[in-house]
């Protein structure tokens, strides 16, 4: 909520769209997040003051498709720190995708490309800066990123002593 803008845009949903993409298969990996988003914008809209359903959120879900998309690049990835990096990179595109959007669609923007940049960085006058968002976008993408993907790859990897009992048991 604008009253408390140091949390605006600190999230777990892109971590979600970019974690799908990578680790789910199947049906179950776009479902999810879907489902997820769509849960938790019934339960705190109005308590936002927002309707369900609102032409930004075209932006929005294109950005969660893109963060999507560029989980499926990272399906076969092992590498905490490509994720990582994957959740910064969508985090990137989420915040073009979303200010874009904005700069196209509010009358308050100049339709140059200066006002594109003023869209990007600073926002419009009067409300919080659109690199407020970034920073807290950027921030929960590394830290939800980053918790999911340990938990994600600690589960896929085998466990190491039961690999090596049956080793030596197919020996015996």
């Amino acid at each position: 909520p604008l009253s408390h803008p140091e949390w605006l845009n600190f999230s777990p949903v892109l971590s979600l769209f970019l974690m799908s993409g990578a680790m789910l298969r199947g049906a179950w990996s776009w479902i999810a997040p879907i489902c997820a988003v769509f849960v938790t914008d019934l339960l705190l809209n109005s308590s936002y003051g927002a309707a369900l359903f609102e032409p930004f959120m075209l932006a929005t879900g294109f950005s969660y498709l893109l963060v999507f998309l560029l989980g499926k690049t990272l399906v076969k990835t092992k590498s905490l720190g490509l994720l990582v990096g994957g959740g910064i990179a969508g985090a990137l595109v989420f915040h073009v995708v979303t200010c874009s959007f904005a700069w196209w669609s509010n009358p308050a923007y100049t339709k140059t490309f200066s006002g594109l940049i003023q869209a990007i960085t600073v926002g419009q006058p009067g409300f919080p800066p659109a690199y407020l968002f970034l920073k807290n976008t950027v921030a929960s993408s590394i830290l939800f990123t980053f918790a999911i993907g340990w938990v994600a790859l600690r589960m896929q990897e085998p466990d190491r002593s039961t690999e090596s009992e049956a080793r030596t048991a197919g020996a015996n």
